[in-house]
């Protein structure tokens, strides 16, 4: 398993690649950069079988659909759908125009799924969104989008946010008993340990 990253957008949102070794790969959050995803994946000789989506904000999500189009399966939380057919996706606030597209899969808290030999326990995390989901993968990996970046969390008072669920996620979170390395949907990777002790919002 090869983990990989571009920052794809105006607000440069972390679009991870995960590799199988042969060829294949998970993207998770392909942002708003339809070009540099493709550009990235013939580079490196990649193909994209599965879409993991945390949340469906455009900047994570802009791409899904032309990804989809050539085969790829998206998945993400029933609760976001609602995002992706209107303007609560914050595209038009960017002026930005949106890719619209219908999820293949919903997943759930505490599913496990396994693509492309990989298992992958999802976590349902509102706050950011009322679907937000974090992936856990094997070898202490989470991917936590919008939920939890280093020394921070997700802002709340977009559409479907929650203050109280936000709260309630990151402390699921920090209930959590490995050192997760964090691959954040912004900013630099972390580690669960280190946000426990020195994150604000995760101080409970």
């Amino acid at each position: 398993m090869d983990i990989s990253k571009i920052k794809t957008g105006i607000v440069e949102t972390n679009t991870y690649f995960i590799g199988d070794g042969n060829g294949n790969c998970i993207i998770i959050d392909p942002g708003d950069d339809i070009k540099a995803i493709f550009e990235y994946l013939d580079e490196n000789k990649l193909k994209c079988r599965f879409i993991l989506l945390t949340h469906a904000h455009f900047d994570h999500c802009n791409a899904a659909r032309a990804l989809q189009l050539t085969g790829a399966k998206i998945y993400m939380h029933k609760k976001d759908y609602a995002l992706v057919k209107s303007e609560d996706n914050l595209a038009s606030k960017f002026g930005v125009v949106f890719n619209k597209f219908k999820p293949d899969c919903y997943v759930s808290d505490n599913q496990k799924i396994n693509l492309l030999g990989i298992d992958i326990k999802i976590l349902h995390t509102p706050g950011h969104t009322a679907g937000s989901c974090c992936y856990l993968l094997d070898n202490n990996i989470m991917f936590s989008g919008d939920t939890l970046m280093r020394l921070s969390r997700g802002r709340t008072d977009f559409p479907s946010g929650s203050e109280k669920a936000m709260e309630q996620s990151l402390k699921k979170l920090a209930s959590l008993d490995k050192n997760y390395t964090i691959f954040p949907g912004h900013y630099a990777p972390t580690n669960l340990d280190f946000e426990k002790k020195n994150n604000p919002y995760v101080q409970f």
